[in-house]
C-alpha cells in the first residue's frame, strides 16, 4: 500500500512540475519575449539586432534588411488577422446553429456567457486586437 502512495506522489509531483513549467513558459513568452509582443517596432528591433549581430551586417546592409524584415512582419500580422477573422466567423456560425436548439431562458444565459467570454478575450488581447470590431466594420461597409 505504501509503495502505491509513493509512486502516486512521485507521478503527481512530476505532473505538477510539468504543468507549472508549461504555464510559466507561456507567460514568459507572452509577456517578456520581444517576438511575442504586440508592438511591431519592438519585434523588428529585436530581429534586426539578432540578424545584425549574427550576420555582422554592415551599416549599408542594415536599412535594406530592415525593409525586408518589416515587410515580413506586416504580412504575418495580416495573415494572423485574416486567420482570426475566419475563426470568428466559424464561431459565429456555430453559435447561430446552437441558438434554435435552446429555450428562451437558455438563449439569454447563452448570450450572457458569450458576452463574458468576449470580455475576457478583450481583457487578455486588448480592444485593438478584436476581430469582432473588424467583422462589424466590414459588414457595415458592405451595406
Amino acid at each position: 500500500m505504501n509503495r502505491w502512495k509513493t509512486v502516486a506522489g512521485v507521478v503527481l509531483i512530476f505532473l505538477l512540475g510539468g504543468l507549472m513549467g508549461s504555464l510559466t513558459t507561456g507567460w514568459v513568452l507572452k509577456h517578456r519575449h520581444p517576438l511575442f509582443r504586440k508592438d511591431p517596432e519592438s519585434r523588428v528591433a529585436f530581429i534586426m539586432k539578432r540578424l545584425s549581430d549574427r550576420l555582422e551586417l554592415t551599416e549599408a546592409q542594415k536599412p535594406a534588411v530592415e525593409v525586408v524584415v518589416r515587410g515580413i512582419d506586416e504580412r504575418m500580422r495580416g495573415h494572423f488577422l485574416k486567420q482570426r477573422l475566419e475563426m470568428r466567423r466559424l464561431l459565429d456560425q456555430e453559435t447561430e446553429a446552437i441558438k434554435p436548439l435552446l429555450t428562451p431562458a437558455q438563449r439569454e444565459e447563452f448570450e450572457r456567457y458569450r458576452q463574458e467570454l468576449e470580455a475576457r478575450r478583450r481583457d487578455r488581447d486588448g480592444p485593438s486586437a478584436s476581430p469582432r470590431t473588424f467583422t462589424h466594420q466590414s459588414k457595415e461597409t458592405q451595406q
